[in-house]
């Protein structure tokens, strides 16, 4: 995986139920839907637990499926499809955290292996964010995006780890958003740390999204969001 994860990508805004779904196509922006959609500074901080394996339907996350992508309750999973090349969809659970810990059991079901997939703290809305991702080739690492730019903290490029477990092998993420310190752990191993201070509250989240692959689809299970 020769990417850096930086530039601006299109957004265009799906809601369902009761949670957050944004699917990012490469291209110019549409933000004045955006802009009307979100409103966290209505949300208060969350002091409570989010355990999620996903056998429950009705369990809060949204659902949608469009010719562009989906993301979708599965085989008591929750399934992001992304069918379009350098697009991310991502969804995330309505409510807020300063200091979050993140954790799922993630795997690729189908597609290519320059992918990226993990998950999302401290998210502001569409525009501003944190996410921890990996890829099926083997690499990760912690992205920001503000006002709309992807930005890799701290490297050039994605990192190589030898933790991750290639194709549709189950990898288990945790993201630490703590104070100013971002931690992203793969199986058990610290895959990257860095520090950054743009964003202190926010929601959490689950994001896939692919490279030069055509298509994706990515599993997502027994989800744990957790306060430090």
């Amino acid at each position: 995986m020769d990417i850096n994860l930086q530039g601006v990508r299109r957004i265009i805004i799906r809601v369902a139920a009761m949670a957050t779904v944004v699917l990012l196509l490469a291209g110019c922006s549409q933000l004045g839907l955006a802009g009307a959609l979100f409103n966290p500074g209505n949300q208060e901080e969350s002091h409570t637990l989010v355990r999620d394996d996903f056998s429950d339907k009705d369990s809060g996350w949204g659902q949608f499926i469009y010719p562009e992508g989906a993301a979708v309750y599965k085989n008591d999973t929750y399934q992001i499809s992304v069918n379009v090349p350098n697009s991310d969809i991502f969804i995330t659970y309505p409510r807020v955290y300063i200091n979050s810990i993140v954790q799922a059991d993630i795997r690729k079901v189908s597609g290519s292996n320059d992918n990226n997939y993990g998950l999302i703290c401290r998210f502001k809305d569409e525009r501003n964010f944190y996410a921890g991702q990996i890829s099926s080739d083997g690499y990760a690492g912690i992205i920001k995006v503000k006002n709309g730019v992807y930005e890799l903290i701290g490297r050039e490029q994605m990192t190589q780890v030898p933790a991750i477990l290639g194709g549709e092998a189950v990898n288990q993420l945790q993201f630490e958003c703590v104070q100013d310190m971002l931690t992203l752990i793969v199986n058990g191993q610290v895959a990257d740390t860095q520090t950054d201070e743009t964003f202190i509250s926010g929601e959490v989240g689950m994001i896939a999204g692919t490279i030069s692959g055509y298509e994706g689809v990515f599993a997502f299970d027994n989800f744990i969001a957790d306060v430090r």
